[in-house]
């Protein structure tokens, strides 16, 4: 049987909203954390038995009313709605995708003087240009790695990337953007499987069922004992699914080309 993703989810955002955040007041026992089942289904206006429908995953299409209103009811913001949505349609909508970059990407990039590479959305290194080589060596990143692992499980992360915690945060909450609607995908349930039983850390941010879509931000590290601040953007590969290109550009510290 395949995983009932819509079910997880929804049952680790009702477990993370407490009554008095949604003006309830709470009455009696609880054994577990969060609203009850009777509770979101008052508050989003459908049946209990419904609400138990979806989490045990009998019903695994609701309509976009019911997920407006789970939305509501759960407090979600504009990515975790969107998450919600997309769950509801577990549709393949990547069936084209490749790991093959582009030829014509990969000349574009070597012509730039800041750092690019070119991800999938499980986050594996596809593609470096000349400006970042340097910079992506001494993180320990070569095409081929995932970066969610060497996040995680690499010798370099806790000592080069100065706002870790944040970070951490944002690789778990992009990762199950970009590819936790399709969270049978074997890939997805390979690497996800490995980090948790090899991070305390990412499972539980992946327990927490963040999404995080981010498509813009800045990452300070420390490398030979100089920070380097990175802006750095996000945009999609039209001429390769599921691909994502990210442009960086120095902030503060000087430039981290030809260290």
């Amino acid at each position: 049987m395949s995983e009932n993703a819509l079910g997880t989810y929804l049952r680790a955002r009702r477990e993370r909203v407490e009554p008095q955040q949604v003006g309830l007041r709470p009455v009696g026992l609880r054994r577990t954390p969060g609203l009850r089942r009777e509770e979101v289904a008052t508050l989003s206006g459908i049946s209990v038995e419904y609400l138990v429908r979806l989490e045990r995953g009998r019903d695994r299409h609701p309509s976009p009313a019911v997920v407006e209103s789970l939305s509501r009811a759960l407090l979600l913001d504009d990515d975790a709605r969107a998450h919600l949505a997309a769950l509801a349609d577990l549709r393949a909508d990547l069936a084209d995708e490749s790991d093959v970059v582009p030829a014509e990407l990969l000349e574009l990039m070597d012509t730039w003087p800041h750092p690019a590479i070119v991800m999938n959305r499980f986050l594996d290194l596809l593609a470096v240009n000349d400006a970042g080589r340097g910079l992506h060596d001494a993180l320990g990143l070569h095409p081929g790695d995932n970066m969610a692992r060497a996040f995680f499980l690499g010798e370099h992360a806790t000592d080069v990337y100065l706002d870790h915690d944040e970070i951490a945060e944002e690789v778990v909450g992009n990762l199950r953007a970009l590819g936790g609607t399709d969270v049978r995908h074997p890939r997805l349930v390979a690497l996800v499987g490995e980090l948790s039983t090899a991070s305390d850390q990412f499972a539980r941010l992946w327990a927490g069922a963040d999404v995080r879509r981010r498509t813009n931000g800045c990452k300070r590290l420390l490398l030979d004992d100089r920070e380097i601040e990175l802006a750095w953007v996000t945009l999609e590969v039209a001429a390769a699914p599921g691909q994502r290109l990210v442009a960086y550009t120095p902030r503060a510290g000087g430039s981290p080309e030809g260290r």
